[in-house]
């Protein structure tokens, strides 16, 4: 671990209570084999949308630090994080692991079908039914427009500065798409780096009636007529 150790610290929203949380969760593994466990702040049976819970992070008590919002259902693998995230630092104000370089917000959807697929960059690894395998959608040292909400790394002070927050009309879908779109508003580079995970989620909530809903609020919202 690099000596900036203290610059991170996770925050976490959970539908889990705190001992499925540390017993269950993949998120779990990293935290106490890392060290973060003194590190992290995590929402036990988290109800309330992820914009409130992230932007109360947003803070001059946490002006020097780097949060980093990341699900439970993410296992990260890398031993040299930090390392990662510092040099990513150097060049974005916020940074993820996988999203696109440019989107078509007349399709409101995820982030993947907002775009094509030449302009795709970084990975991430997935897990289902006992099999895994990496997804690898671009570069993985590459700026851009949108970013995955799976894991998203954010330069508190930056956002301190251009007022750039998380739009609390969406709780649990587009937040992430609707977080990138503003901070590209307010001219904050974003990016994504090539740090180690793999995602135990099915990505299949774009079947649910809370996604229609979000995205006819995403397209009434953000949609240009």
């Amino acid at each position: 671990m690099s000596n900036t150790k203290n610059n991170y610290h996770f925050v976490i929203a959970t539908q889990f209570n705190k001992e499925d949380f540390w017993q269950s969760s993949q998120i779990a593994i990293f935290l106490e084999k890392a060290g973060y466990v003194n590190k992290c702040d995590i929402l036990y049976k988290n109800k309330t949308g992820l914009p409130e819970v992230y932007n109360r992070y947003i803070n001059n008590f946490f002006k020097d630090k780097k949060i980093i919002f990341v699900h439970d259902d993410v296992l990260i693998e890398d031993l040299f994080i930090e390392e990662k995230l510092d040099i990513a630092f150097e060049k974005y104000d916020i940074v993820g692991l996988a999203g696109a370089k440019k989107v078509d917000t007349t399709r409101p959807k995820a982030w993947h079908l907002m775009s094509n697929k030449e302009d795709w960059v970084g990975e991430v690894g997935h897990a289902h039914d006992g099999n895994t395998w990496t997804t690898v959608f671009g570069p993985s040292k590459s700026r851009a427009l949108v970013l995955d909400g799976l894991f998203l790394a954010v330069n508190v002070e930056r956002l301190l500065e251009t007022n750039t927050k998380f739009d609390e009309n969406f709780e649990f879908h587009h937040y992430d798409i609707t977080f990138c779109i503003n901070a590209n508003s307010n001219k904050l580079k974003m990016g994504v780096a090539p740090i180690k995970v793999v995602h135990f989620g099915l990505g299949d909530s774009m079947n649910t009636p809370e996604w229609h809903n979000s995205s006819l609020k995403f397209e009434n919202l953000y949609v240009k007529k």
